[in-house]
Order: C-alpha cells, then sequence, then structure tokens
C-alpha cells in the first residue's frame, strides 16, 4: 500500500522530496514535453445531455451509453460514480502503427517519432480517471497486445501501484496456424489490477464447469447424491498430526507418499469415512481420496490461461458482427462476447455495474444482456464511444451507428444475416452526448436537463427525462428523495412550497439556482446551489 503523507510537516515532506529526486527512479518515462497536448485535455464542466430518440426502451434507464471522449465521460461520472465502479474493462487502441489510433483527430501511424509517446500519455490521463472510479475491491481488465504490452504494464504500476497487479491473463485469440511471422502470433493479453487485491481475491467469482470439465464427476455405483470424483487425500508437505496410518477395506495399510501428508487430521478422516465420503479404488485397495459430489462444486478458481474453446476467438468475433450487421466491416477488432462473459463472472456480482470506456462495437453490453437473462441478474453497464470522425471521414459516428445499434438490437431483437429472427435479450438504456460548457458560463450555458440527469446520477437514479416543469421531484415518498427548483416563476413557487408542506419534518436535498431565497430558518432540507454544487463536485 502507498504510504500516507497527511501528518507530515512541511520540512518532512520536503527533505523526501530532496533525497527522492537525488536517487535514481525505476520506471517508465516517455516524452511529455515534446508531444503535442491531447486536444481532449480541457478544464471545462462536461454536461451529459439526454436523447430520447436514440435510448432504447422505456425510462427510467439504468443503463448509459455516452458520445464523446472518454476523456470528458470519464470526468462527467467521476461526479457521480466516483468509488462505485465494480469492474471496468477496456479494449484500448494497440498502437500498431497501423491506422488503429487516433489521436487529435489525425491517425498515429508507424512513422510518427512519437508514436509510443503519444499512446501512453492517452492513457495515462484515461486511466488516473478511471482509478478514481473503482470501488475499494474493484478490478480493471485492460486488453493489449505485444505491441504495447510492456509500456501498458509498466504504466498501470504507476497509476495503480506495483502491488496492485492481480494477474496478467492470456487470451488464445487463434485457432488455427498463424504462419505469416518468424513465430506465428496466437494471443493476446488481458492485464487485471484492483485497487485492493486481497478484498477482490476474497470477492471475485468462481467460473462454471464446462461439460468437458464435468466429465470426471461419474456415478457408477448409483450413487442417489449424484455424480461424483475421487480427490487425493494427499496435501504438499509434513505435518506430524498428518501422517498416521490408514487400512482399506481389503486390509491394505497407506501412507502418504514422501514429500507429502494426507491432508486433514485423522479424526476429521474417521468422520468422512463414517459418512461414505472416503473412496478406496474398486477393489479396496487403492490410495484413499475424498468423495466430491458435482453438486458441491462452487466452480473453478479462474487462471490465467483462456483458451478459445472456452472463451471465443478473433472468427467468433467477426461472425456476431456479421450476424448483426450483415457485414463484418461494421467494426474492425471486435472481441467475442464470450471472453467478456468471462470477465464478467470473475469481476461482477449479479448487481453490480461495468463500465467500459473503449466501447467499440457494445461487446461489453451484449455479455451483460446475456448474463442477465440467463441468471436473472441486474448487473449494469456504461458504455462510452466516441464518433472517431477524423479529417477522412468528419461524419462518421461509430457510437450511433455500431454501439448503440448494436445493443439496441440485443436487447430488443433483429433479424440476422441468415433472414432468421433472433429473440431480445431484454433491457434498456439512455443515450447521452458529452457536452462540454466552460465552468464560468455554466449560469447561461447549462440546461435543465442536463441538470436533471446530473442530479439523477449523483443520486444513484436511473435516468428519465426532464419533465419541462419549473419543479420537479425526483423519487418516491421517501427520504433519499430530492428536488429541483429550476425556476422562481410564482407556479413553480407555489407547487415547492405545497410539496414542502406536505412533506412536514421529513428531511429533503433541494436544489435551486437561489436557494438563498426559500431557505427557511430552522428547516429540516438539505438546500444546495446549482450550479455551485455541480461545479464543486466536478472538480478538476
Amino acid at each position: 500500500m502507498m504510504a500516507g503523507y497527511d501528518d507530515l510537516d512541511r520540512e518532512t515532506l520536503i527533505r523526501l522530496l530532496q533525497r527522492r529526486d537525488a536517487e535514481r527512479q525505476l520506471g517508465l518515462v516517455w516524452e511529455r514535453d515534446e508531444i503535442e497536448a491531447d486536444q481532449a485535455l480541457n478544464e471545462d464542466y462536461v454536461a451529459l445531455d439526454l436523447d430520447p430518440t436514440l435510448s432504447h426502451g422505456a425510462a427510467p434507464w439504468e443503463n448509459l451509453i455516452i458520445e464523446g471522449d472518454n476523456f470528458d465521460a470519464l470526468r462527467a461520472l467521476r461526479l457521480s460514480h466516483k468509488g462505485a465502479i465494480r469492474c471496468i474493462y477496456i479494449d484500448p487502441p494497440y498502437n500498431t502503427g497501423n491506422r488503429d489510433f487516433v489521436y487529435n483527430d489525425r491517425f498515429v501511424d508507424k512513422t510518427h517519432r512519437f508514436r509510443h509517446s503519444l499512446w501512453l500519455e492517452f492513457m495515462y490521463r484515461r486511466l488516473v480517471l478511471a482509478k478514481e472510479l473503482l470501488a475499494d475491491d474493484g478490478v480493471i481488465f485492460v486488453s493489449i497486445d505485444d505491441n504495447e504490452l510492456f509500456r501498458l504494464g509498466m504504466l498501470m504500476d504507476r497509476v495503480f501501484g506495483e502491488g496492485f497487479h492481480v494477474a496478467t491473463c492470456v487470451w488464445q485469440k487463434r485457432y488455427s496456424r498463424e504462419n505469416r511471422e518468424a513465430i506465428g502470433d496466437a494471443h493476446e493479453y488481458l492485464l487485471v489490477f484492483s485497487r485492493n487485491p486481497e478484498k477482490f481475491k476474497a470477492t471475485r467469482g468462481r467460473l462454471p464447469l464446462t461439460e468437458d470439465q464435468a466429465k470426471v464427476y461419474r456415478n457408477p455405483n448409483n450413487d442417489p447424491k449424484g455424480r461424483w470424483r475421487g480427490i487425493p487425500m494427499t496435501a504438499q508437505g509434513f505435518r506430524p498430526n498428518q501422517m498416521y496410518e490408514i487400512e482399506g477395506p481389503g486390509g491394505q495399510i497407506h501412507v502418504p507418499p514422501e514429500g507429502r501428508c494426507w491432508s486433514t487430521i485423522e479424526q476429521e478422516f474417521k468422520k468422512l469415512r463414517a459418512a461414505g465420503r472416503i473412496y478406496f479404488g474398486k477393489d479396496g485397495n487403492a490410495q484413499p481420496s475424498i468423495i466430491r459430489y458435482l453438486s458441491e462444486v462452487e466452480g473453478l478458481v479462474p487462471w490465467t490461461w483462456w483458451p478459445h474453446e472456452e472463451v471465443g476467438h478473433t472468427d467468433e468475433a467477426r461472425k456476431e458482427i456479421q450476424s448483426l450487421f450483415g457485414t463484418q466491416t461494421a467494426f474492425d477488432t471486435p472481441k467475442p462476447v464470450r471472453l467478456i462473459e468471462r470477465v464478467l463472472r470473475i469481476a461482477m456480482k449479479p448487481t453490480d455495474t461495468i463500465l467500459d470506456f473503449f466501447a467499440g462495437s457494445g461487446t461489453t453490453a451484449h455479455a451483460v444482456a446475456k448474463l442477465n437473462a440467463e441468471d436473472g441478474g441486474t448487473r449494469k453497464f456504461i458504455l462510452v464511444s466516441n464518433t472517431e470522425a477524423t479529417e477522412d471521414q468528419p461524419d462518421k459516428n461509430l457510437c450511433r451507428d455500431v454501439c448503440a445499434q448494436r445493443v439496441r438490437k440485443v436487447m430488443g431483437g433483429y433479424t440476422n444475416a441468415k433472414g432468421e429472427a433472433v429473440a431480445g435479450l431484454g433491457g434498456s438504456f439512455a443515450y447521452l452526448r458529452a457536452r462540454r460548457v466552460p465552468k464560468h458560463r455554466l449560469t447561461q450555458k447549462l440546461d435543465h436537463p442536463e441538470i436533471w440527469s446530473a442530479l439523477q446520477l449523483l443520486h444513484s437514479r436511473p435516468i428519465s427525462p426532464w419533465p419541462g416543469e419549473g419543479f420537479a421531484v425526483e423519487g418516491d415518498d421517501t427520504d433519499d428523495m430530492f428536488a429541483y427548483l429550476a425556476n422562481a416563476y410564482p407556479a413553480s413557487v407555489t407547487r415547492l412550497n405545497t410539496w414542502l408542506q406536505a412533506r412536514g419534518t421529513r428531511p429533503a436535498v433541494i436544489y435551486s439556482w437561489t436557494p438563498e431565497r426559500y431557505r427557511i430558518a430552522g428547516s429540516p432540507h438539505d438546500w444546495r446551489p446549482i450550479p455551485q454544487h455541480l461545479r464543486e463536485r466536478f472538480g478538476r
């Protein structure tokens, strides 16, 4: 864990900094002063403008698709979701030099002198914001290939801390031979970091057994408890109280093999044997095993090798795009749904939220909808996708035309490329656009619908359209409801006073542009000024 500096005085901090500056540092360095500044970096407030015509399903909407630069979107989400996201998955540009990385509306190719530094600065700014959004036991998965693997690993060490690396998973993306390179490229990686690896380990999910993995569980004796297998009853090491002799049904005497001991003490072994949970083989003379029933298996602990048979491959991902859009050219580098399903099973409970701020074709939302339909969960997603418009393609809108369109089809149903009807998996989402507003212009440039959306997110409420009235209340008649007084018209103020009278002494949060005009001394309510409260929560 990183050291705390809050209790140190100024002189001590100066000495620490001087000593640190005098020592040689091990870590990642890139040209930050020489490269062109990222045009996305700004100090503006970011409003989220709801577009009901591009949203899907009936309001209120729990899931979000945000169109805009992900630097802006992450800052907007920090206002409402700081420390609240359980899982982040991203599939950023791999910086291959083959026109896959757009920086300041231009592609970065292999000839660019500062290609790696541009990519590192771009990623660094966004990962710093992403870290703020993660919950205490939250985890981030980042897909990457060999082009930037080593630099990304060092960058994430810098952002999250070297001790916060959980694993580097290897995904077998190909199932056929690759013969074009000196050594065939058959895999990619997922770097996994957590805010608190120990907490994450205690809460991470297990993976369900595949039918191939479950084949070892049989029922040769027609056990009424179902299929089972024998688990060898030994453990590595030497423990004196686990080195006893065992006599099998056939009279054979068993002792632990060299370098091992029994996996349980003798008293516990006797209980298991009395319960019929020890197996000595067909002839009664084999080394004892503990009977484990398939029904007792909670799942498998994840490991770092993710073969294509279990999580899909690139051909499968392209066929999924083909099925949805009738062409594989709608998106060039999709991930298979099964790959993201594995991330969800490991990192999320059925009620958690996942954030994907390089949403691409929307595979993450597809996987969320599929798992929710499978187990009745209420997992939620927040996707962020840019338009990816460039100088060459100024009208391109990847978020609207690919990402949101895919999620809309998956949720509502569609006709695939073969002309077959595919049933929808259910769900809905709000479509929002990130809009920059200079902080000094919030009073003139911030619209009521954008304020309403910000307040709903701030209070962990699903998004619904602004009702278009001067006074609106969000929530049922509970203690955690809030209200927004949008103007000072007599009709609006009358509605406010009527609502306050009905509420009595039960406290509420009330937002207003001029709260000092309506706040009553001794009132139990929390009056918060607009736009000052949003500006303060938004931060830098």
